[in-house]
């Protein structure tokens, strides 16, 4: 059934872990691997032009703040999917996956897509630190051997004859609850105005990220060139608060340490860190949909 079908996957990284996923995944399908579509860099998602070549596609996405980040919901609607298979794959900072799975679903079904399987891990958080060990060195070995399960499982259910699986009903409860002049889920078929700018830019109201005065810059440009969304100015030491997701892969990826990262001192930032040191105090697993 299944002989002859190729696998692709597409994704947005910033820090490589939901690459590390993702690619567990789909090495563990068997099945004959096509180029992987990397849309993380504004290069990337700009010579995007929609189409993809395997049978089955990976989309992986990691959850920012509540959705997906804001860079990969335009390369997404660009995709062309003519009744293929799509396995949606999110991954979350050991807090939540909220209702992303659930979310990614709908978009790529909107695409012409058919959902075979679908699922959530949990990584590192973007913003952990030693203050803060928010999912500190996930995935782990546990992550990535169930990651390679559920690639046989992919694999399983392509011999057993596919049938697609619907996911949906916790995320239009909670987009029907968004949208007043909706009274029931079923009749809820677009985001509102505005929702994942509205999810993904709440954030920047309590945190902050800027050059540190007390570290000289090499002006290497590693972070200006990793930078999803070109808001990193090294010349003029400036982060365009407007266009920065904190996605926080200039923090990771600087050899010297000269971006700082901070929560600004205020009532809510407080109450948002301790909400996040509790809910990460536990460890979180993957869900797996097959």
């Amino acid at each position: 059934m299944y002989a002859g079908l190729r696998i692709q996957s597409l994704y947005f990284s910033a820090t490589g872990t939901t690459k590390k996923i993702v690619s567990t995944i789909e090495k563990h399908t068997d099945l004959r691997s096509e180029l992987p579509i990397d849309l993380t860099l504004p290069k990337q998602i700009e010579a995007f032009t929609g189409k993809v070549m395997g049978d089955i596609i990976l989309v992986g996405v990691p959850v920012y703040h509540g959705t997906m980040p804001l860079p990969i919901m335009e390369p997404l609607n660009r995709l062309e999917g003519n009744g293929k298979w799509a396995v949606p794959v999110v991954v979350f900072g050991n807090r939540s996956p909220e209702t992303c799975v659930d979310e990614l679903a709908k978009i790529l079904r909107d695409r012409g897509f058919k959902i075979l399987a679908a699922a959530s891990f949990a990584a590192e958080h973007s913003m952990a630190s030693k203050e803060h060990p928010w999912g500190l060195g996930r995935p782990d070995q546990s992550d990535l051997e169930i990651a390679a399960k559920f690639g046989r499982q992919i694999k399983e259910k392509l011999c057993s004859g596919p049938s697609e699986i619907h996911t949906g009903d916790r995320f239009l409860d909670f987009l029907a609850s968004a949208r007043t002049n909706f009274s029931t889920k079923v009749m809820v078929e677009s985001f509102p105005e505005g929702y994942h700018a509205k999810l993904a830019h709440w954030i920047n109201g309590i945190t902050a990220v800027a050059f540190s005065k007390d570290v000289d810059c090499t002006e290497c440009m590693i972070c200006s060139n990793i930078c999803p969304t070109g808001a990193i100015k090294v010349a003029s030491k400036e982060i365009k608060e407007d266009l920065c997701i904190r996605c926080m892969a200039c923090t990771h990826a600087c050899p010297s340490c000269v971006i700082d990262f901070q929560f600004i001192d205020s009532p809510m930032a407080r109450a948002v860190v301790a909400g996040v040191d509790k809910a990460c105090a536990t460890r979180k697993e993957p869900n797996i949909f097959v």
